[in-house]
């Protein structure tokens, strides 16, 4: 017989709490659910062992210290360093900035769900002023900035009002003016609220490239060729985003921000007083945005959180379990790292063909096994376990064993530290982390394929 734990997943209640009333069992593409009282339940089959190190960010944080179960905030069971501050979304939608040298929770600003750690690699905005575009360093055509008129996303009166000064069928805009590289890619993005404009667009003038924005639907009304282009709804605005490429030549150094009454084009006659509202302008080498930096600190120093491992560690037989959204689908960085030697990586993301997983381990520091890539663009998230056993390794992605590979491994090198999102060598794997538990024994088959299914 099959022994069950009964959780709520919508309203996060224990088995304990849970109402009283007849009970249903459903299953539901492989899963299990309880309807009591009218209330959906998800069923989840237990585990036969509780994880040493259990970690929901945001949520929970349990370890096994040989003797009790200790429950403790993130920051003494992880080391936390950060050398800037650095912003995230709050559970009421708004930009907040965390302190050095602590945790990043976001949330989802659309529903206030908790969506888990945030880490990012190194990024630098490389637009000054980035909250004050009534400074002299930003140009303006055909339009007035106010300055600090309307609250902005983090809740503070500093988002300037941008009004049309002249009905010209022309461009109505602020402008940056900066160097970049040729043949590299950009990230423009700034947060826009409508006032009496409909559109805002973005503009780069390295290759004359722009995207249109619809601020009553939410939606890109158009990208020019070569462009990838999105909003987002985050505090009351919507931060809108362009990546492009830089030519082979470049002509002008050139990022305009600015209003439209049209949905293909820049150009177009804004009657005068008709306008938006604009705040944290950003612009930084990458191929997908990461969160805001005001320009006080251009450059945004990535997270490191570390959990020192205690006895923990089984070097017989291990299984480590993450649950990862990525932020980006290129770029080598660890899903999560170890101690060692940039080899000793229990998962690895990789751009040589895609996005990519694998699985490594190391034993008396040699590479003794390292699983093909395996390339998954198939969701949005990742539940990922590896498996180390004596004589086997696997590997299960989204309730799918996708390695079995036999391995002469007796012991496996002891692993003294836990990296979320993080090499040996500092290179980050932009995303979020959810959820990470290690177990000190190899779980079954079913176990596995269970505890990955999406």
């Amino acid at each position: 017989m099959t022994n069950f734990n009964i959780y709520s997943s919508k309203f996060g209640q224990s088995t304990d709490d849970l109402p009283e009333g007849e009970v249903n069992l459903y299953l539901t593409n492989e899963r299990i659910q309880a309807v009591i009282d009218s209330n959906t339940y998800n069923v989840e089959p237990r585990i036969s062992i509780e994880p040493t190190l259990s970690t929901q960010f945001g949520k929970s944080n349990t370890r096994y210290n040989g003797e009790e179960w200790i429950t403790e905030p993130v920051t003494n069971t992880y080391t936390v360093t950060g050398a800037s501050t650095a912003t995230y979304v709050d559970a009421t939608g708004k930009i907040r900035t965390a302190t050095v040298n602590k945790p990043r929770y976001t949330f989802d600003p659309a529903t206030g769900e908790s969506l888990g750690l945030l880490i990012e690699e190194q990024r630098t905005n490389l637009l000054t002023w980035s909250e004050e575009l009534d400074n002299a360093v930003w140009g303006k055509a055909n339009l007035t900035v106010t300055a600090n008129t309307t609250v902005a996303p983090d809740g503070t009166t500093t988002a300037d009002s941008v009004f049309s000064n002249l009905a010209t069928s022309s461009e109505h805009r602020v402008r940056a003016f900066l160097s970049m590289a040729v043949n590299t890619t950009y990230t423009a993005s700034i947060f826009v609220k409508k006032i009496t404009t409909r559109y805002a667009y973005i503009r780069d003038l390295t290759n004359d490239a722009f995207s249109v924005y619809d601020l009553y639907t939410g939606l890109v009304s158009r990208q020019a060729p070569g462009t990838v282009a999105s909003m987002e709804a985050i505090g009351g605005y919507y931060r809108i985003k362009m990546t492009f490429t830089t030519p082979s030549s470049i002509v002008n150094n050139l990022i305009d921000f600015g209003c439209t009454t049209r949905v293909d084009t820049f150009v177009s006659i804004v009657p005068i007083g008709e306008g938006v509202a604009l705040w944290g302008a950003q612009l930084e080498a990458g191929t997908t945005p990461s969160s805001y930096t005001p320009t006080q600190a251009s450059t945004f120093i990535p997270d490191s959180v570390i959990r020192f491992l205690g006895n923990e560690f089984n070097p017989n037989e291990s299984s480590f379990y993450i649950e990862y959204t990525p932020n980006k689908l290129t770029g080598v960085g660890a899903i999560l790292g170890t101690n060692s030697d940039n080899t000793n990586l229990i998962f690895h993301g990789d751009d040589s063909e895609g996005f990519g997983i694998d699985t490594r381990t190391v034993s008396g520091g040699v590479l003794t096994y390292s699983s093909p890539l395996i390339t998954r663009l198939d969701a949005p998230s990742f539940k990922i376990l590896s498996v180390l056993e004596q004589g086997r390794q696997k590997l299960f992605i989204n309730g799918d064993k996708v390695v079995d590979a036999p391995n002469t491994v007796t012991s496996y090198e002891t692993i003294s530290q836990i990296r979320i999102l993080r090499r040996t060598n500092g290179v980050i794997e932009t995303g979020i982390c959810k959820d990470f538990r290690y177990y000190p024994k190899a779980l079954s088959e079913s176990e596995c394929l269970a505890l990955t299914k999406l």
